[in-house]
């Protein structure tokens, strides 16, 4: 029996649903289809993990004067904890050293432990905090500002 195979691909508009779909199941305080459709529109990097044909990650970076944003990076709950985070988080910053970025930055809910920790093994560094930047039901959470230098070949 052959492993199912997870790609790659850039969203389209037609996608739009089903991603949608599966940051409104796995997000705690989701994007909405607009920020998404926003996001093509601007030209930002909007890129798919694809597993089998089944859209289960997507991720959204903004780059800008040789520096990268992560502005969302959400893999379906259903396929959680199987390092399809990770390979997407790599798969960007390879579309960021592309790009012509040198740095790569991106915010995490200081609740988030395991997406913290990924990043920290994917070798960013905590370089500062935003207070109260999250929604967090009645009040609002901290984010941790992380980022990455990036060395291309």
């Amino acid at each position: 029996m052959t492993q199912p195979s997870l790609t790659f691909r850039p969203m389209l508009k037609s996608d739009l649903e089903q991603v949608t779909a599966v940051e409104q199941q796995s997000a705690e305080h989701p994007w909405r289809k607009a920020h998404f459709s926003d996001s093509l529109t601007s030209g930002y990097t909007c890129e798919l993990a694809v597993l089998d044909g089944r859209i289960v990650g997507h991720c959204v970076m903004m780059t800008v004067a040789g520096e990268a944003s992560i502005l969302i990076l959400t893999v379906d709950q259903s396929f959680q904890r199987r390092g399809i985070g990770r390979q997407l988080l790599q798969h960007m910053l390879q579309k960021a050293g592309q790009s012509g970025c040198n740095t790569i930055l991106l915010e995490v809910r200081r609740s988030n432990i395991k997406a913290f920790n990924l990043y920290l093994h994917e070798g960013f560094s905590e370089i500062g905090i935003r207070k109260n930047y999250y929604p967090m039901g009645n009040h609002r959470e901290d984010a941790i500002v992380m980022a990455m230098e990036i060395h291309r070949l």
